[in-house]
Parts: C-alpha cells; sequence; structure tokens
C-alpha cells in the first residue's frame, strides 16, 4: 500500500500525495525538455544538412544564435534531471551560471531578425516583415517567462518550473515552422501555425490536473500570455501599415542595389529553362522586361545589376547565370537569405 507523505503548503502543490506517484512526477519536466530536444531536432535537421551539403550558407551571426539556442535546450534537460534527482545544490548552481546564457538567448533572437532583414533589404510588402512579428513575439513571451522564473527561484519553486518550461516552449517556434511534413505547413496559415505552438501547452496542463487536481495559476498565466501574443501577430499579420513602419524603419541600413539598364541583346542568352523535368525555372522576356518563373509559383520580374545578375523586384535574393568556357549561359544560381541553389540550364543550345 502507498505511504503518504505530508509536503509544505508553501510549495503550491496538494498537501498529501503518495510517494511512488511523487517521484514519477518529477521526470514530467524531464521529458518536456527531452520532447523540446527533438522538435528543435525535426526543425532544424534538415537545414543543418543542407549547410553541410553547401545548399545553405548562414551568416556567422545564425550560427551564434543556433548554439547558444542548443545550449539552452540542453541546459534545460540537465535541469530537470538535477532537480528530479533531488540534486538542488548542482541544480541552483547550474541555473546561475545559465542566467547569461538565457540573455544572449534573448539579444540573438532580435539580432538575427534585424540582420535578416538589413542583409535581404526586402520590397515594402514583403513577407519578411510579418516575420518580426514572430520574433517580438518569442522575444517578449520568452523575456517575461524567463524573467519571473529567475525572480521566484527561491520562494516558488513550482512556479519557477512552469515559467522555465514555458520561456523554453516559446524558443521553439523558429524549429516548429521549418517541420514541413505537418499538415496545412507553411508561413500563409499563421493559426495552424499557432496550434502546434499551443498543442506543447497539453501536456503541462494535464499534468497539473492529474498532479493537482487543477491548473496551476502559472499555467493559466502562461497560456494566456503566449495565446494574447499570438493573437497580436495574427492581427498585424499582412498589414500594410506594419510593413511600412519596417521598411521605413531598416531602409537606411539596408545594403543599396544599384540596377543598370540593359538592351533586349544581353538577355538573350539568358532565356531558356533551368533546373529538371518536374521542377524548374523558366526565364522569359515581354516586353522588354526580364521575368523568371519557378514551377507551380507566380512570375517575377527581375532588374539587372549586371548583365550575368539580376534581382526579383518583388522579393528578396539574386539570380546569377554562370557561363561555360564557350561562353554559353550554362546555369542559373538562385540565391535567397540563406539558400543558395544550383540549377543546370536545360535542352543547352
Amino acid at each position: 500500500m502507498n505511504r503518504t507523505i505530508p509536503t509544505l503548503p508553501a510549495s503550491g502543490e496538494s498537501q498529501t500525495r503518495t510517494a511512488p506517484p511523487s517521484r514519477r512526477a518529477h521526470y514530467f519536466f524531464v521529458g518536456m525538455a527531452g520532447l523540446f530536444l527533438l522538435v528543435a531536432a525535426a526543425g532544424f535537421g534538415p537545414n543543418y544538412q543542407a549547410i553541410i551539403n553547401g545548399a545553405s550558407k548562414p551568416h556567422w551571426l545564425v550560427h551564434v544564435h543556433g548554439a547558444l539556442m542548443s545550449g539552452w535546450l540542453l541546459v534545460f534537460l540537465a535541469q530537470t534531471i538535477l532537480a528530479a534527482r533531488g540534486h538542488f545544490k548542482y541544480h541552483f548552481q547550474l541555473g546561475l551560471s545559465s542566467v547569461a546564457l538565457g540573455v544572449l538567448v534573448w539579444f540573438t533572437m532580435g539580432a538575427v531578425a534585424v540582420h535578416m532583414i538589413v542583409a535581404n533589404h526586402p520590397p515594402e510588402g514583403h513577407f519578411l516583415f510579418d516575420l518580426i512579428t514572430m520574433v517580438l513575439n518569442g522575444m517578449v513571451t520568452f523575456g517575461l517567462f524567463f524573467t519571473w522564473g529567475l525572480l521566484v527561484r527561491k520562494k516558488d519553486p513550482t512556479a519557477h518550473k512552469r515559467l522555465l518550461l514555458l520561456a523554453t516552449q516559446v524558443t521553439l517556434q523558429a524549429a516548429i515552422d521549418r517541420i514541413h511534413w505537418l499538415p496545412m505547413f507553411g508561413i500563409g496559415y499563421p493559426y495552424i501555425y499557432f496550434m502546434y505552438m499551443d498543442a506543447l501547452l497539453l501536456p503541462l496542463i494535464v499534468y497539473d490536473l492529474v498532479a493537482l487536481r487543477r491548473i496551476h495559476r502559472i499555467t493559466l498565466f502562461g497560456s494566456a500570455c503566449i495565446i494574447a501574443a499570438q493573437l497580436s501577430v495574427w492581427a498585424l499579420w499582412a498589414s500594410p501599415a506594419w510593413h511600412k513602419f519596417w521598411y521605413d524603419l531598416t531602409v537606411p541600413y539596408t545594403e543599396k542595389i544599384v540596377e543598370i539598364t540593359l538592351s533586349e541583346a544581353p538577355t538573350e542568352p539568358l532565356l531558356g529553362q533551368y533546373g529538371w523535368e518536374k521542377w524548374n525555372l523558366s526565364v522569359t522576356r515581354e516586353g522588354g522586361r526580364l521575368f523568371v518563373q519557378f514551377t507551380g509559383q507566380d512570375r517575377q520580374e527581375l532588374g539587372a545589376i549586371s548583365e550575368t545578375v539580376f534581382f526579383p523586384r518583388t522579393d528578396i535574393g539574386t539570380y546569377t547565370f554562370v557561363k561555360d568556357a564557350r561562353g554559353t549561359v550554362a546555369k542559373v544560381v538562385a540565391h535567397a537569405g540563406s539558400q543558395t541553389q544550383e540549377l543546370p540550364r536545360m535542352n543547352q543550345p
């Protein structure tokens, strides 16, 4: 028969509980930390594979942020294991030493977002300005939960562990954004994306109902904060006023593109199809203007930087046409953000 163990009312948990369930319950947070690592791996695994293959070449700042985020997830896992095993002395020491890590995670969230805009000089209506709302959402909620969790770490351990779990959860929004096999995946469906984020709240709610017979106040308040931040993102999504605000704010710091005017003769050798049968890029000319169009996507007008380098007027990136030893255009290198892809010319002349 299970032995009943009295607990202090100040802990915030129920005042009586049985020993075996109590020990098992400690490992809920370990399980959540492991789940967070799996979500991060599912989201960023293909990205790192692309880096290894040379298809993606992120800025060094992205690598720094990725390393800090990986460190945060691993520290969170270590902290949950230490707490579950009762090693609170080491848990406290590691927590103090990782405060700087949390601050750097928060800071690099914003730094990566600003660099993303400055380096890619998006046009005013571009969706990158919508991504700014996602980043601000993460910075506000992470900063709130992280700071609050530190302040109550001694006087309210049950609030502390929930706040740090919530802080870690909101850092996963970039990983979830990259899990392409999720149903209705895509940045065009922010409400679906938020549903995937909010699904990670359900285990904590169930845990509270089982362990406390109620939902902990931090779980309720934290969930409300996350949903409120998501609603603010949804309200600003695709807002022309929001786009204009960030465009006007960042355009003085973006790299300027110097466009040149070309006659039809230099662009004639570029026309044709590049890529493969099932997925390719068409380069066409109409009314003296040059266009590119990927399979299944809208066509985009190009502006010229040189006779072989062009930029899309309504998007980010460049298209560089590469000639072989005979002077014939052999391929096009499409570059957008950190992604680079080489498409060989089809039906070589």
